[in-house]
């Protein structure tokens, strides 16, 4: 009975994962977030970015967030820069500076019309720079 009992567990677990899928590995045509983090030393930051298809050719990334901490934006930039590769060359298609302190979390809404093709790498990174020691988080659109 108590093998069972583990095996039913061990099985509602399983299946609990499955179900659970992060929405940027999501299937689908609705809205997704993708993300990433640096550190250097101590300090972190973060960025986080939701996007959609813009018909079936195109992502617009539509918010941006930001975070850094502990120290790391104090008194410092944060450098958000939209853009995709193709055939060896970086287009940027969004470029925005702002300012924080630790614990700064900014929600920066692109334009309408910042877009990215679907079908090469496209990317949303921020480059924190708190003076001693910067770092850059990179998160793929896909």
């Amino acid at each position: 009975m108590k093998a069972g009992a583990i095996h039913a567990v061990i099985g509602t677990a399983v299946l609990g994962a499955v179900v659970l899928a992060p929405p940027a590995e999501a299937a689908g045509t609705g809205a997704q977030v993708v993300a990433a983090s640096c550190t250097a030393g101590p300090f972190r930051g973060t960025v986080s970015v939701t996007y959609q298809p813009v018909g079936t050719t195109e992502y617009h990334p539509g918010v941006a967030t930001i975070g850094g901490g502990p120290y790391i934006g104090d008194s410092a930039t944060f450098t958000l820069d939209v853009s995709y590769a193709s055939a060896g060359t970086t287009t940027s298609v969004y470029t925005g500076t702002f300012t924080g302190t630790a614990g700064t979390k900014l929600s920066v809404h692109l334009p309408d019309d910042v877009k990215v093709p679907q079908d090469v790498p496209s990317y949303a990174s921020v480059a924190f720079d708190g003076g001693a020691s910067p770092c850059t988080a990179r998160a793929e659109i896909r």
